[in-house]
């Protein structure tokens, strides 16, 4: 089985709900991406398609 690529589009910034402007992970998840086994990275990559980041917030000037 191919492992499961970053969602990381190089926009790395969070709203106050700690959702990524960019790929919509959450720290917690962008930050162990490494240790989560194929299946775990698939199941939040399904979940981010669903997440919206927080009304009226936008992403700052900083891009990675």
């Amino acid at each position: 089985m191919e492992e499961v690529k970053s969602p990381c589009i190089k926009v790395c910034q969070h709203d106050s709900q700690g959702i990524c402007f960019g790929c919509r992970r959450t720290v917690d998840e962008a930050g162990n991406w490494s240790s989560f086994s194929n299946d775990e990275k698939f199941e939040i990559i399904q979940k981010t398609r669903a997440r919206r980041n927080a009304p009226g917030e936008m992403p700052g000037g900083f891009l990675r």
